[in-house]
């Protein structure tokens, strides 16, 4: 696929950052501070591992996080709704295209209810501007929030060099930790990963235990039989002696180090 897809990145949401990278901290992970999201009353911290890293997203201000509607924002606005009623857990994920009008096209003709192409934007801890082209889904897939799609300017290759100048991947205490796969409990396995194929442009596989599987590069998204209707864990490679085998738990969300 031209298009290049990959999983950028998976967004958590947190009632206290501070507290959260504290946590992370402790488990030997880091995470910095990212900025705010001044449209939308957001702020965040990234954690890197890799290109691909975990986004802790909370409210910074109440007042403007309050007034956006869900279209053009569904995970933003979901996060937003989370933290109102005191919910922390997995949202969704950011999958990365190199061509973001294409993927947009894409998706719209196989009749996915795509929202507008738009320049996304936060201000980082330094007050600089950081840019990106983004879109998300206005809807839902049977209540299970989508991915939402976004494009970096330049190449992998470069962005990744600048990230490592910025101190921003690091070599994390814990060990060379890598985001390996996404678990999704939902009401009917096989549809669902159908509605994920068509969006990744890979094949949905069935595994054991009534579950199936789509591969993402070379990453997995799992889905399995269960009531939660939504992501309930990451699954992590790399992790060191200290770490693996341990599983931590953001509220109704686990990540799991192997």
């Amino acid at each position: 696929m031209s298009e290049n897809l990959a999983w950028d990145h998976t967004m958590i949401n947190v009632l206290d950052i501070d507290s959260q990278i504290r946590r992370f901290a402790d488990l030997g992970i880091d995470f910095v501070r990212g900025g705010s999201h001044k449209v939308w009353g957001t702020q965040n911290a990234l954690g890197y591992f890799g290109l691909n890293y975990i986004e802790l997203i909370s409210v910074g201000d109440r007042q403007t996080a309050w007034s956006f509607p869900r279209k053009n924002a569904s995970a933003v606005y979901d996060a937003t709704h989370d933290y109102q009623e005191g919910v922390e857990r997995i949202n969704t994920i950011a999958i990365r295209t190199h061509d973001i009008e294409s993927t947009h096209q894409r998706l719209k003709k196989a009749g996915i209810p795509v929202g507008d192409v738009v320049d996304g934007r936060r201000l980082d801890e330094s007050g600089h501007e950081i840019r990106w082209s983004i879109f998300f889904v206005n809807d839902t897939i049977n209540g299970l929030p989508y991915p939402f799609f976004l494009e970096w300017p330049g190449t992998d290759q470069t962005r990744e060099e600048q990230l490592v100048q910025q101190g921003l991947i690091v070599d994390h205490p814990a060990g060379n930790l890598r985001v390996k796969r996404v678990i999704f409990e939902v009401p009917d396995v096989l549809a669902t990963a159908e509605v994920w194929s068509l969006i990744t442009g890979s094949d949905a596989e069935s595994i054991e235990h009534d579950g199936a599987i789509v591969h993402l590069c070379d990453r997995e998204l799992v889905f399995r039989t269960g009531p939660a209707n939504h992501i309930t864990s990451l699954e992590f490679t790399g992790a060191g002696e200290s770490l693996a085998g341990k599983s931590f738990g953001i509220g109704e969300s686990s990540l799991n180090f192997l």
